[in-house]
């Protein structure tokens, strides 16, 4: 490879990555803004959740019409268009007088930033080799876990010099500056700029499109990782993005500054697990890290029903542990990659991404009305030990699910 292709290949996903940087932002920024929100709506748990869940919803929802758009129209514009419409969502957000205008401000946001991930995953396979491929899952995870780390501890402290509102409108100048420059510096693939691709690509048509989508819908093996990633990314998204500072400042009588920096961890955590990702697979095989790391994730989710005993300090290691133990499901969008087939990977990897966020979604609305049938304000620990019962039991299908998935592996391979 030449230099000049490497300073290309840096630069574009150097784009794309800032992108994923914001997406991870967004979607975790709820939680340390959740008593302004209460504050200025008078919004109940159930409210919150919904407001926090509605993103994961859209997402969720969108990854497989996302997959298409970026099979069909490239990265470049699907990440650039997304970013615009995060701004926009962004500044009605921060301008909402009302909880109705808070959710399409919410709604609009998840709406751009739905196809950024795959987007991403998809010049990481065009401008990278397969063997690089995991490893740089790994790096992509790091850098939208480092906007997961920024959206908490950091932005309670901007939120509480500048207010809510004017850091979600900070949020929108920026996120349609990264769209601009999505726009001029990515490249969709090497052959577009002068270079040999690095395997075969072409471009598909409407119709190969969807009879692609079709094809990858029919094949069962598609839904084990959809069914690992539902399960396995409700439980710690219900907490960074939407509960984890609450159930802090409520069951240790923390500051929410305090209790941002202490959720804060589970992005660290994650992070130091990804940059770890590539090595750690190859060492052992990816199903041996999945089952390893989900395992001692579900037994960390069931120590949660003891959180109300512990001293402040146990929180912020036990945010770290789990965000370390959650990546257990990066090998996910590989093995959809993988099953889909080359010429329909982003459809694959994005039907396994719409799984995991449909599941995120799910666990914090279920995880709200818990909170608000028990009363939450009124008997916290009670109502904060039934709702984090519901993450260790989706911990507990999560580890089933691989756990089948590798069997049925098993067996194709037999055949």
């Amino acid at each position: 490879m030449t230099e000049s292709f490497k300073r290309t290949r840096s630069i574009t996903v150097a784009a794309g990555l800032s992108a994923y940087f914001f997406v991870f932002f967004v979607r975790t920024a709820l939680t340390v803004v959740q008593p302004d929100l209460q504050s200025s709506f008078g919004l109940t748990a159930s409210q919150f959740s919904l407001l926090a869940s509605l993103y994961f919803y859209t997402y969720a929802l969108m990854q497989v019409p996302a997959g298409v758009l970026i099979d069909y129209w490239g990265p470049r514009k699907s990440i650039s268009l997304a970013m615009i419409l995060a701004s926009v969502g962004s500044w009605i957000f921060a301008s909402a007088p009302s909880f109705l205008v808070l959710l399409w401000g919410r709604f609009i946001s998840a709406l751009g930033v739905s196809p950024v991930y795959i987007a991403v995953l998809k010049l990481n396979s065009s401008w990278f080799l397969p063997v690089e491929f995991i490893a740089l899952t790994g790096i992509t995870t790091f850098i939208g876990n480092l906007g997961a780390l920024v959206s908490s501890g950091p932005l309670a402290v901007l939120v509480s010099k500048v207010g809510w509102r004017n850091s979600f409108y900070a949020v929108g100048v920026i996120t349609a500056i990264i769209s601009v420059a999505a726009f001029f510096l990515i490249k969709d693939k090497p052959s577009l700029v002068g270079f040999e691709d690095l395997k075969e690509e072409t471009q598909l048509t409407w119709k190969e499109t969807l009879e692609g989508l079709k094809k990858v819908l029919r094949n069962r093996q598609i839904w084990f990782p959809t069914l690992i990633y539902f399960f396995s990314l409700a439980p710690i998204m219900t907490l960074q993005a939407a509960w984890g500072v609450p159930m802090v400042q409520n069951l240790a009588h923390a500051g929410k500054i305090s209790a941002s920096y202490s959720v804060m961890l589970i992005a660290i955590g994650f992070m130091t697990a990804a940059l770890l990702s590539g090595l750690l697979t190859a060492r052992m095989g990816e199903f041996k890290f999945a089952k390893i790391f989900l395992g001692m994730n579900m037994i960390l989710m069931f120590s949660l029903l003891t959180a109300s005993m512990w001293p402040f300090w146990c929180y912020p290691l036990w945010f770290f542990l789990s965000g370390f133990t959650s990546a257990g499901y990066m090998p996910v969008w590989n093995w959809g990659k993988e099953i889909a087939g080359t010429k329909f990977s982003g459809i694959g990897m994005a039907l396994v991404n719409g799984g995991g966020f449909l599941g995120a979604a799910f666990g914090q609305l279920f995880y709200g009305v818990v909170l608000d049938l028990l009363a939450w304000e009124q008997q916290p620990v009670l109502a904060f030990n039934m709702s984090n019962l519901l993450l260790a039991l989706s911990s507990v299908l999560a580890f089933m699910s691989l756990v089948l998935f590798e069997s049925a592996q098993r067996s194709k391979r037999r055949l």
